[in-house]
C-alpha cells in the first residue's frame, strides 16, 4: 500500500514537474517570438504621425509579434542617420533625402508613402505682402536646413530664378515667436499646422505653395535599410502593413486618433490635431492606394533635383523604394 502511495505520489510530481517546464518553454518562445522594434519620426510627437500612434494603441504591431518604440524626431534629429547608425529600425523622412542619401552611398529604401503630396509652404502674416516667391528677395526666410522642407524651398527658388542670395536666410527655431514678433518675415511651414495656430491667435496668413508652381514631391516615406530588409523581411512587412492599418483607422475614428496623439503629447491643443488630421487626410489618401509609390513621381523628384543642381549624380530609383511590403 505504502509502495503504491509513493508511486503515485512520484507520478504527480512528475506531472507537476513536467507541465511546469512546458509553461516555462511555451513562455521563453513567445518572449522570444517578440521582437522589440523602434520607429524614428521626422518630426515632434503630433497628429502628422496619428496612424503610428494608432496601430500600436490598438495592438496591431503585437498581433504581428512586434513590440514598437515610437521615438520623436526634432529640429536636430535626422532620422536617416538614427536608422542607418541602427539607434532605430525605421523612420520616417522625406522622400527627397532617400534619393539624397543613396547618391552619398547610403543605403535606405522608401517601404511606403505617408504624406503623397507636400505641405510644405512658405508662410508669412498677410500684413507683410509676401504673395509670391519674387517677394521673398530682400526678406528675411526661416528654415530648417537638411531636409525636405529646404529641399523643396530651394528647387522653388530655381524654378523661379531668384537668387537666394538675396534673401536673407535664418535658422528657424521651434514655434512660431519668429514670426509673429517680426524677427523673421517668412518661414518654411506645413500649410496644414502652423496656420491653423496662427489663425488661433488672430493672425492672417499669406501662403505660397510650391505644389503651385509645378513642384510635387513626396512627404513622409516609411524607411529602413536594404539590411534590414534583406536579414528580416516578414518582420518589415509585418510592421508596414500593421501601420497602414493604423492609419486606415485614425481616419475612420479621428477623434479617437487625436486621443491617441494627445495621450503621447498632452501639451497639444485638441482643436488644432483635429484640423490638421482633416486637412492631413486628402494628402494621405489621395493618388490611389495608401502608402504606394509611384514610380513617375520618383522620377519626377529626381529630375527636379538635378535641375536645381541639388543632386549631383543621378541614381537608380528603382532602388529607392518598393512596393512589395504592402501587400
Amino acid at each position: 500500500m505504502k509502495k503504491f502511495a509513493l508511486l503515485t505520489i512520484l507520478a504527480v510530481l512528475a506531472f507537476v514537474i513536467f507541465f511546469a517546464v512546458k509553461n516555462k518553454s511555451v513562455n521563453n518562445k513567445n518572449a522570444e517570438e517578440v521582437k522589440k522594434i523602434s520607429l524614428r519620426l521626422k518630426w515632434l510627437d503630433q497628429a502628422q504621425f496619428a496612424g503610428f500612434y494608432v496601430a500600436k494603441s490598438e495592438g496591431l504591431y503585437k498581433d504581428k509579434g512586434l513590440e514598437l518604440t515610437i521615438n520623436p524626431g526634432g529640429p536636430e534629429i535626422s532620422p536617416v542617420q538614427m536608422v542607418v547608425s541602427k539607434v532605430d529600425n525605421f523612420g520616417i523622412t522625406g522622400a527627397d533625402q532617400i534619393i539624397l542619401a543613396r547618391e552619398k552611398g547610403i543605403p535606405v529604401v522608401a517601404l511606403a508613402v505617408v504624406y503623397k503630396d507636400s505641405p510644405v509652404a512658405i508662410g508669412s502674416l498677410k500684413k507683410n505682402g509676401i504673395t509670391s516667391p519674387k517677394n521673398l528677395e530682400g526678406k528675411k526666410v526661416g528654415l530648417i536646413y537638411g531636409r525636405d522642407e529646404e529641399t523643396i524651398y530651394r528647387a522653388l527658388l530655381a524654378k523661379e530664378k531668384i537668387d537666394s542670395k538675396k534673401i536673407n536666410e535664418i535658422a528657424l527655431l521651434a514655434g512660431l515667436s519668429q514670426l509673429t514678433t517680426g524677427a523673421i518675415d517668412a518661414q518654411i511651414l506645413y500649410e496644414i499646422n502652423e496656420p491653423i495656430l496662427l489663425a488661433q491667435q488672430g493672425f492672417e496668413v499669406n501662403l505660397i505653395r510650391p505644389r503651385d508652381h509645378d513642384i510635387r514631391f513626396y512627404a513622409d516615406v516609411l524607411f529602413t535599410t536594404e539590411e534590414m530588409i534583406k536579414d528580416n523581411p516578414e518582420e518589415v512587412r509585418s510592421f508596414v502593413k500593421a501601420s497602414l492599418e493604423g492609419w486606415k483607422l485614425a481616419f475612420e475614428n479621428p477623434e479617437k486618433a487625436i486621443n491617441e496623439v494627445l495621450s503621447v503629447n498632452s501639451s497639444l491643443d485638441r482643436n488644432h490635431q483635429t484640423k490638421f488630421l482633416e486637412l492631413s487626410k486628402p494628402l494621405i489618401t489621395g493618388y490611389g492606394e495608401i502608402g504606394y509609390s509611384d514610380k513617375n513621381v520618383w522620377e519626377e523628384m529626381q529630375k527636379t533635383l538635378v535641375a536645381q543642381n541639388i543632386l549631383k549624380n543621378p541614381i537608380d530609383i528603382n532602388k529607392a523604394f518598393t512596393n512589395s511590403f504592402l501587400k
